[in-house]
């Protein structure tokens, strides 16, 4: 049986390679049109519209 310090170590390791690849799509992804998020707000029925 793995010892807790082993068990900790598993699950950091785990997150990580997760948060890696997460990373690795959003790296990816082409965001070149896309506007800032200041642009962005909530109307009243909580849609979200761009500010143009």
């Amino acid at each position: 049986m793995p010892s807790p310090e082993e068990d900790r170590g598993a699950v950091v390791a785990a997150t990580a390679r997760h948060i890696h690849t997460v990373v690795s799509v959003l790296r990816e992804l082409d965001l070149g049109d896309t506007p800032p998020a200041a642009a962005f707000h909530a109307d009243e029925e909580g849609v979200r519209r761009a500010a143009v």
